[in-house]
């Protein structure tokens, strides 16, 4: 599903600056812009081809689904990078700044709902020393991730505070989801 999902945002990122183009919502003359227009699909693109390219061997399969995610929301974060661009380039009014928590609320959760899948396995003829780091390494994950779900989904209501009170609510959220991950991670 997000396969196909990470499909769709390419092909509907290069249609939307395809009808921009197209319909005169910008000046054609002002080929700067139609290129800026056609960037980041572009790298939609090249992360698609990328995301592709990964090996599928039996060694990765562990690390697969974890992949697929990051590229999923590298590719949805690029998309809402597009979306800003064309409400720029398209002279809108809308607010940028928006976005800021909206892409990096994603990527916390992102990353929170990532690691734990990253666990390592431990080997019952291994050494205590690597039993203990495997455990450490395995207990660490959830308890570093808690605060990322929790500040991420915090941060993207920060998208709907009013517009001089979006940095510094961004700022804030980010400093103290930070701060408390450390924290819970040095405490675990």
């Amino acid at each position: 599903m997000k396969k196909l999902g990470m499909y769709l945002l390419v092909v509907v990122s290069f249609a939307v600056s395809i009808y921009v183009v197209s319909m005169g919502g910008l000046n054609a003359a002002n080929q700067s812009t139609v290129v800026t227009l056609f960037s980041i699909p572009f790298a939609l693109g090249l992360v698609i081809i990328s995301f592709m390219a990964i090996p599928k061997h039996s060694t990765f399969v562990r690390y697969q689904k974890g992949m697929e995610n990051i590229f999923f929301i590298l590719i949805l974060v690029l998309t809402i990078i597009h979306i800003g661009l064309v409400f720029y380039l398209l002279d809108s009014g809308f607010p940028l700044m928006v976005l800021v928590p909206i892409g990096v609320g994603l990527v916390l959760i992102a990353t929170a709902n990532t690691l734990p899948r990253f666990q390592l396995e431990t080997p019952s003829a291994s050494s205590e020393y690597i039993k203990s780091t495997h455990t450490v390494w395995n207990k660490g994950l959830r308890h570093f991730s808690r605060p990322l779900i929790i500040g991420g989904l915090v941060m993207l209501l920060c998208a709907f505070l009013p517009q001089h009170l979006i940095l510094v609510g961004f700022l804030t959220v980010l400093a103290c989801t930070l701060l408390t991950s450390v924290f819970v991670l040095v405490r675990a």
